[in-house]
This record gives structure tokens, sequence and C-alpha cells, in this order.
């Protein structure tokens, strides 16, 4: 085998490395979590966000669809900080665990929920579950 074959593989093993260890980061945590959250019935409100969903102005990944409004401020598609609180909650139910393990655990249920429910069903489920109040009257 030449040098240059040698060197191919171990790019394209350090490649699927790298590739993989999110993959199976996601997977690990999917396992150490018990039970999903379920969605509710859909009603017929709007699917937009309940909550304000303003995110401080940095560059964040394009796999969650920012959108730069005409204020400069960056924000989340519908239904992302919905899912955050819904894996919050699903998480907070469960009997305690370390705390580098929860955030991983919440990523990867945060990561589900946005990928098997529709922005209806993280929505409709936030509100009924007590994610969307009043905001708060400043003093």
């Amino acid at each position: 085998m030449t040098v240059l074959a040698r060197a191919l593989i171990a790019m394209l093993l350090l490649a699927a490395l790298v590739a993989g260890i999110p993959v199976l980061g996601y997977v690990v945590a999917m396992g150490m979590i018990e039970g999903r959250p379920t969605p509710v019935q859909a009603d017929a409100g709007p699917a937009l966000s309940c909550r304000n969903q303003i995110v401080m102005r940095m560059r964040v990944v394009d796999a969650f669809r920012v959108r730069e409004s005409a204020t400069g401020r960056i924000t989340l598609a519908p239904g992302h900080e919905e899912a955050t609180w819904l894996a919050r909650r699903h998480l907070s139910q469960l009997p305690r665990t370390g705390m580098l393990r929860w955030h991983f655990q919440s990523a990867a249920l945060h990561v589900w929920i946005v990928r098997h429910w529709t922005p209806q069903q993280i929505t409709d489920t936030a509100r009924r579950g007590g994610a969307c109040r009043a905001p708060r009257a400043r003093r």
C-alpha cells in the first residue's frame, strides 16, 4: 500500500469519526431518556410562538432556520423555544442526573421534538402545558 493510499484512508477514517461523534452523542443521550413526551391534538389556533424568541446577536447554525429581522435581531423559527421548554419540562419529571448528562439529554430531546413534531403541535403542547403566560409587567 502506498503512502498516498494510507493517507487517504486515514483522512476518510478521520472524517467518518468527526461526522459520527454528534450522531453517536445524540443516540446515547436519547437512550438515557426514559420515555418521550407526546404532542396534544392541534387546535385551530395560529402556529405562532407564544414566547419572545429574540436571541442575542450572534451567528447561529443555519440548521435552525435563523432569520434576521429588519431591526437587526436574530429570531428562531416558530416552535424552537417551546421545544426547549417541553424538553426541560419532560426531563424535570425524571429522576435527577448530573448537569452535563442533563444538558446532553435536553439538547437531544429538543432535536427529537423539532424533527418529529410539527410547529403547530409543539406550540399547542406548550400552551396546554403552561408555557404561555402573560408577560410580567415592568415596574
